[in-house]
Order: C-alpha cells, then sequence, then structure tokens
C-alpha cells in the first residue's frame, strides 16, 4: 500500500564503487555448489532430530547445501481465496541467508513458509513474509467486484540434501493463545532435490555486480542488494551515484551505523531499455528491466512491481537476503513488502524518508503507525481483537502483556498520553495502524509515523536488531 514519505537529509556519499566479474560472486560459492548432480544424496551422517526438533539448524550442512532453492508459484484467488499453485523449482548459486536460526523466531508475516525433512518429518526452515496479493485482497476490486487475480510468486530456502516438503500457511483472522492470528495450512507439495525437473540455470546473465559496501562473507553477513529500474545504459553512472548516496542515508540510521560491519550491500547494473517508470494515470509506458509502476491497485502513489518472475531471475545473479529496487523517477512514492521487496523513487525530494519507511516495512516487518490518511486497509490488515504480528503496533488486548514492555521505564502510563512530557518515552500512545482508535505505537513520533526529520523510535531499532541477528552475529 501506498507510504507517506519524509523530509529529505542530504548525506554526500565518498565512498568508490568496485564492480566486480559475475565469475566473483560465483567464488563465493564452494566447489561442491552448482554441480547439478543427479545422484542421490546420502543421509545425513547422524540420526535426524526428532520431528518437531526445536533446534534443527545447528545442523545446517547436515540438511543443506550451499546453495538456494527458489520455488516459483502462482497466488491466485479471491478476497477470500488463497490458492497457490507450483510452476517450478530453480536451483541458485548461494544461500546467503540465515544458517544458524533456521526456523523463525521472530513470527512476523501473513504468509509463512515451512520446510520438513519428507522421510522424518523434522522442521528444517521457516520463514515469515508478504505478499502483493494479499494487498489486493483488501481492494475494491477484490472485495467489491469479486474479481479473481493472478500473481507471480517466489519463495526460496537453502538447498536441501534430500527430498523436503514445502508447506506455505496463512494467517487467520482470529486471535492465537498469544492474540496473534494462527497460522493454518493452505499449501503442501514435495520436492526432490535431484530431479530433473528442477532448473538450475539463472538468467539474464552478464550483469555487472557492484560491491558497494562489502564487509565479509555472504554466507556470515545480512546482504543487500538494490536494483536498478528505469535506467538505460547511458544512466549507469546515475545509477552507481544514486545507490552510494541511498547506503550513505542508510548508514546515517543509527540502528544500522551501529551494524555496520555485519552487512553486505549490493549493486547490479540492471540497464533498461526506456527511462523512468509507467505512470498508467498519465498514458506513460516504460519499457524497463524490472517492470515497476504506479497506480498500482489504482493508488496513486502506490509504486511496486508484479513481474516477480524476471525480478528474482535478475536477483539471482548476486548474493542477497533484502531486496530494494530504486526507481530512476522524480515522483513521489514507494511500497515495501516484508521480506519480498521495498521500492523507493532516486530523485523525489522526499526519497531518504521513502526509502527508509519503505525499509522498515520489508526489512523488519514494521507496520505503518499513522492514522490521519484515508485507506480502505484498517479492517481487512487489522481485525478488531487480534494482535497485529507487527512489532511496533498493538491493540493492548486484555490479559496479553505489551509486546514492547522491556523498553518500557517504570511508571510510564499505558495508555500513554500523547503529549510533550511523553515526547521522548517509549509507552503505547493511541493511534496506529490507520485507525485513532483502538490500535497503539510505542513512540510519539517515528520514521513509521509521519515524514518529518526524525529517527526510528526504539521499538523499530529493536526490530532492525533483531532482524540483523539472524543473519549474522
Amino acid at each position: 500500500m501506498l507510504r507517506r514519505t519524509a523530509l529529505p537529509c542530504l548525506i554526500a556519499a565518498s565512498a568508490a564503487l568496485a564492480v566486480v566479474a559475475l565469475a566473483a560472486y560465483a567464488q563465493t560459492t564452494p566447489a561442491d555448489a552448482g554441480t547439478g548432480t543427479t545422484s542421490p544424496t546420502p543421509a545425513p551422517s547422524h540420526s535426524p532430530p526428532e520431528a518437531g526438533s526445536p533446534k534443527p539448524e545447528a545442523l545446517y550442512t547436515d540438511w543443506f547445501t550451499d546453495e538456494a532453492l527458489r520455488v516459483d508459484l502462482y497466488h491466485a484467488g479471491t478476497d477470500t481465496e488463497d490458492i497457490y499453485t507450483f510452476d517450478r523449482a530453480v536451483r541458485e548459486p548461494l544461500w546467503p541467508g540465515v544458517r544458524k536460526q533456521l526456523i523463525d523466531p521472530l513470527g512476523f508475516g501473513k504468509y509463512r513458509v515451512r520446510i520438513q525433512d519428507l522421510r522424518t518429518g523434522t522442521p528444517l526452515f521457516a520463514q515469515g513474509y508478504c505478499t502483493l496479493f494479499g494487498e489486493w485482497q483488501a481492494t475494491d476490486e477484490a472485495i467489491k467486484s469479486r474479481q479473481r487475480r493472478t500473481f507471480e510468486e517466489s519463495v526460496r530456502f537453502p538447498f536441501p540434501k534430500q527430498g523436503v516438503r514445502l508447506a506455505i500457511d496463512r494467517r487467520e483472522d482470529r486471535p492465537g493463545p498469544d492474540g496473534r492470528g494462527e497460522f493454518k495450512e493452505i499449501f503442501r507439495m514435495d520436492l526432490d532435490p535431484t530431479s530433473l525437473r528442477l532448473g538450475g540455470d539463472v538468467q539474464y546473465r552478464g550483469y555487472p555486480l557492484i560491491e558497494v559496501h562489502k564487509t565479509g562473507d555472504p554466507r556470515e553477513r545480512i546482504d543487500i542488494l538494490i536494483l536498478g529500474d528505469g535506467y538505460t545504459a547511458a544512466e549507469m553512472d546515475k545509477y552507481r551515484r544514486d545507490v552510494l548516496r541511498f547506503t550513505a542515508i542508510l548508514f546515517a540510521q543509527e540502528a544500522f551505523s551501529l551494524n555496520r560491519d555485519r552487512i553486505n550491500v549490493w549493486g547490479l547494473e540492471t540497464p533498461s531499455r526506456e527511462s523512468g517508470t509507467d505512470e498508467p494515470r498519465k498514458g506513460i509506458w516504460r519499457d524497463t528491466a524490472l517492470g515497476t509502476s504506479f497506480n498500482t491497485f489504482d493508488s496513486e502513489r502506490y509504486l511496486t512491481t508484479i513481474h516477480d518472475r524476471a525480478l528474482r531471475e535478475i536477483a539471482a545473479n548476486a548474493p542477497y537476503d533484502a531486496l530494494y529496487i530504486l526507481v530512476n523517477t522524480s515522483r513521489y512514492g514507494g511500497g515495501g513488502i516484508y521480506n519480498q521487496w521495498a521500492i523507493y523513487p532516486s530523485d523525489n525530494e522526499y526519497d531518504d524518508y521513502v526509502f527508509l519507511h519503505e525499509f522498515g516495512h520489508s526489512f523488519a516487518g514494521l507496520g505503518d503507525e499513522y492514522f490521519d490518511s484515508a485507506t480502505a486497509y484498517d479492517e481487512a490488515f487489522y481485525p478488531a481483537g487480534v494482535e497485529p504480528w507487527e512489532p511496533n503496533v498493538t491493540a493492548l488486548l486484555p490479559g496479553k502483556p505489551l509486546k514492547w514492555l522491556a523498553l518500557v521505564a517504570p511508571n510510564t502510563p499505558i495508555p500513554t498520553p500523547d503529549d510533550d512530557a511523553h515526547s521522548a518515552v517509549v509507552g503505547a500512545f493511541e493511534g496506529a495502524g490507520y485507525k485513532a482508535k483502538g490500535l497503539y505505537r510505542p513512540y510519539r513520533d517515528c520514521k513509521m509515523f509521519h515524514k518529518g526529520l526524525v529517527p526510528f523510535c526504539p521499538v523499530c531499532a529493536r526490530a532492525f536488531d533483531q532482524v540483523i541477528g539472524l543473519y549474522a552475529e
């Protein structure tokens, strides 16, 4: 959905970009990766953990190779119907992601992908995420017209050494034991990593990989990939400058400056045939590498892409855990979806705010804290009586502890008065998630609240730390 946006803070970027051959990325993969062998892989040398074991992540090398497996799906349905169908499975050259906490401890997202060993039922991997389809379900097109639509979508996880079961869960609108909506399985399929049907070729080869900020092995860092869209071959110098500028903006935030040695930032030169992006309401259509467009779901400033397949094929040429699309436009707008992508403009006066705000959505699952902008999403996203899964929004349900209580000083009133006396304390301020009543935010002001020159609040900063900690020690 459209996110509101913030005052620019001009940051000079003086570092130089290093452009490396694509082969350098392949060299980060051990020699046994990418062999494409079709012979059965031996079972783990130890006895597999009992089904339901809480910490199979400590046994990464017994269960997985260094590669990644991407499963391309189609996500279809109506406002009340979720249908996943399988398209193909693709071997990618490197899994740069989590290796110790493979079972996601955060519990964020409307959806969740789970992987378990096919023979023993051992849980091997789980990760929450959100989808563009899930946002479409809250639109008038879905609700009033009962229109069905189909979206491209992918899930990625470490490449298994033997057969696994893939399951996808959706969060329901009724509360579970923790107050949040419980997950319910809506799709499952079995995958054989030795199958000849599993694709191994990465398409769109030949894009130069850029080391924007490299501090270590992608397997030991959290890797941020910033792709460009709407930059022609003649505008690649501008793309490099823009990537540097936004990287500097990111590291100017305390949550990231303190963690800069645990983060890699990459760029990938992906020239488009035409400059800019689509603006359907103006009749403007551009031929670009990633197919970004304003007016998503007929929302004036919602900037997204529905071309997930091309996006994932291009991104597979680089190590990435977090994916961002920098669009060559001066128009205000953007979008961010948790564990999918964030999209933002290159040259708007508020582009630094849009970048950081959307980064919060996609990187740490942060919710919008504002409540004074008209939106049709409120009831669909935050049903009454259910605790929001986002780490920075709460319903203060009776009998449930405040999720950020550890950051609240003693004697702070809950709910917290929205006045100057409490302007610099963590509490529970009414008004969040598009609702003036019934939902609460942790701080009086924050970059997830409005577009002023304000930092992320302590609760949002903690969420960034939690995500980074999953990937890098």
